[in-house]
């Protein structure tokens, strides 16, 4: 689940110091939500609550102040203390409700640490007399675990638990491959392999079996009927302005799909009946691309003072989408003055950009015109292309994608709906 066990991560860990927290200070009126996240655990912070103080202090009212945490540090006095910083909401990792599921899935943890989590948090809203505070449960969908979902919802709302966020799994490494519960392949591919499995049974053939007959010399009758077939769910596919990897889409787990989409719709039910607030992923990754952290007018600060544009682009790892390795580099445009931005530039920035305000680092040309490329979306559906990944775009040096765009976000996932983060 974790970028620093990614292949070729190269993790520099840090705590962000008083320095550069302050030199956000610009930005803190504007600022409808800070999360207070980054590859670790907030409750290790020493200056946790002294940060929540002074950005309680300068944002706006409405603004919100949120982490997510595994609760493990958590007891009555510390929540009672984050709530009297001015802490307004909190997320705690909950991914089984089996106990020996949740130890092997996430190790050191417990739902004995979990229960004294929420107890403690729930006390403390009401110590505070803070009926605001909302209590957040963040689980990650995999095939072990997404059985237990919809019970899970339930024994969140009985713990006083106000909203759910859920997210698939990111595969940083091939061996968490197998525990994936979606697949790359798009949701319009998947309802035109659908239709055209009909089709194909009510022709009397396969489809499934194009890989063995397609390169044929001489083909029969019935070899034929199943070309033609996936010739045609080719051509809809560009009609409908999406391509397909078909290898990938006929070895598609169609079984798969239809078990998370049951486990969604039921969350979803429980959640509405028990007035808690559910956000799912996609079963599927989605056609129509939204990119919430550009759309939201997010940016994310690295302990060291980089500023980057979203979580996809924020780290230099390996991850695995369809079973396919990609590449990525972090997307730093600038770097915030204060004692945690000295050292080294990162590779591609600009002597000028290095060590500015927050608003300048936001306003600078380079920026803007990243967030209104992106709103775009002209980007390839990558992971649905027979030439996945080409060398436009695998590698973590890629310049531009078969597109022509510089923006290395047509092998994303977020923004086809696939992954959940508290924003």
């Amino acid at each position: 689940m974790c970028v620093k066990q990614s292949s070729g991560a190269v993790p520099t860990d840090g705590d962000l110091d008083a320095g550069t927290f302050q030199a956000l200070a610009p930005a803190f009126p504007h600022l409808e939500s800070l999360v207070l996240n980054g590859v670790g655990e907030p409750l290790l912070h020493r200056s946790l609550e002294a940060f929540i103080r002074i950005a309680r202090s300068a944002m706006p009212p409405h603004g919100s102040i949120g982490f997510q945490t595994n609760g493990i540090l958590l007891d009555r006095r510390r929540a009672f203390g984050l709530l009297e910083a001015g802490l307004d909401r909190a997320s705690v990792s909950v991914d089984a409700l089996d106990p020996k599921l949740l130890r092997e899935l996430r190790a050191g943890d417990s739902l004995e640490s979990v229960e004294r989590a929420f107890a403690s948090l729930l006390h403390a809203k009401i110590e505070a007399n803070r009926p605001d505070f909302r209590i957040g449960m963040e689980f990650v969908a995999m095939r072990p675990n997404l059985a237990q979902l919809p019970a899970l919802v339930e024994w969140a709302a009985r713990r006083g638990i106000s909203f759910i966020l859920v997210s698939h799994l990111f595969p940083y490494d091939k061996t968490s491959l197998p525990l994936a519960a979606w697949d790359a392949n798009l949701d319009l591919a998947v309802e035109l392999l659908v239709k055209y499995r009909e089709k194909g049974r009510a022709a009397g053939v396969d489809i499934g079996s194009y890989g063995r007959v397609y390169m044929k010399y001489a083909k029969s009758s019935e070899d034929e009927r199943i070309v033609g077939l996936v010739g045609d769910m080719h051509a809809e596919a560009i009609e409908m302005g999406i391509t397909l990897n078909i290898e990938k889409l006929l070895a598609a787990d169609l079984g798969l799909f239809e078990e998370t989409k049951r486990a969604f719709a039921e969350a979803r039910r429980i959640a509405l009946r028990e007035g808690v607030d559910i956000s799912l992923p996609e079963a599927l990754p989605r056609r129509v691309r939204s990119c919430d952290f550009v759309e939201s007018g997010a940016a994310f600060v690295s302990w060291d003072g980089k500023v980057h544009p979203c979580y996809f682009l924020w780290h230099r790892y390996a991850c695995y989408i369809g079973g396919i390795e990609k590449r990525v580099a972090p997307k730093v445009f600038g770097r915030l003055a204060g004692p945690g931005g000295a050292g080294p530039l990162e590779a591609g920035i600009a002597a000028g950009h290095a060590e500015r305000d927050i608003l300048d680092i936001w306003n600078d040309p380079a920026f803007t015109t990243f967030r209104r490329n992106v709103t775009r979306y002209e980007y390839p559906y990558c992971f649905n292309c027979n030439l996945a990944l080409c060398d436009y775009v695998q590698l973590e040096d890629s310049e531009q994608d078969c597109h022509i765009n510089a923006e290395p976000c047509a092998a994303c996932m977020w923004c086809l709906g696939i992954f959940n983060c508290m924003t």
